[in-house]
């Protein structure tokens, strides 16, 4: 695997030092390019360095995680971004994914987890906390607004029947649900999800929802 690149974003100094040791002993494979203490540093040292991935704090002071991560997409839609926080929140995750984050962690996570989800951002994959994956799916299946999700543009290959499977499953449905609807049997359901799965390079129904959040094609 290719050397990862990466700028870490964190105002806490004593949290940044923590972090490059534990990957530092972790693993050689990733280079901390740079350090940023406030979002808009995050945006102008993401645009001199070149990372393939930022390490960001959700709370950083002038521009937060969330708006410096929506600048940085917008300016370097290459760079994957990965929201660190103390504190688990479903609505600020999806703002982040909305936002264009590929993953959403707790600070505290072990550091051969942190190896992993850098890893897996690199390679187009999403990584978020166990609990925010949960309230993704209730959240999305569940929207405030009363609305279902709906189609948007870019389906990445999907064919007509797999786009109409993921949104049953960006709104919560289950596989019989799904079936039900659909008028075809649950093996032929699995079957689609196997496909999508395949197509959109992730490893399960939940990042295939949050990956089609976050590239705009489910809405």
């Amino acid at each position: 695997m290719p050397i990862i690149k990466v700028l870490l974003a964190d105002d806490w100094g004593l949290f940044l030092e923590g972090v490059k040791s534990a990957l530092r002993q972790a693993t050689a494979d990733i280079e901390i390019v740079g350090e940023a203490t406030n979002g808009e540093d995050a945006v102008q040292l993401t645009r001199r360095l070149d990372p393939a991935v930022v390490l960001m704090d959700q709370d950083l002071p002038k521009a937060g995680g969330i708006e410096a991560t929506r600048a940085i997409k917008q300016a370097m839609p290459g760079v994957e971004i990965i929201i660190m926080t103390e504190r688990l929140d479903d609505a600020k995750a999806l703002a982040a994914i909305e936002a264009g984050a590929a993953g959403y962690i707790l600070k505290n996570i072990p550091a051969a987890n942190l190896v992993t989800a850098l890893n897996s951002v690199r390679q187009g994959q999403v990584f978020f906390h166990p609990e925010i994956t949960r309230k993704l799916i209730e959240r999305v299946g569940h929207p405030a607004d009363g609305k279902p999700a709906r189609l948007g543009p870019s389906p990445e290959g999907l064919t007509a029947r797999e786009l109409e499977v993921l949104v049953e499953l960006t709104n919560g449905s289950t596989d019989r649900q799904i079936a039900s609807k659909l008028t075809v049997s649950e093996g032929t359901v699995k079957t689609h999800i196997r496909n999508i799965l395949q197509k959109l390079n992730v490893r399960n129904r939940t990042q295939a929802v949050a990956h089609a959040i976050r590239k705009g094609f489910i809405k």
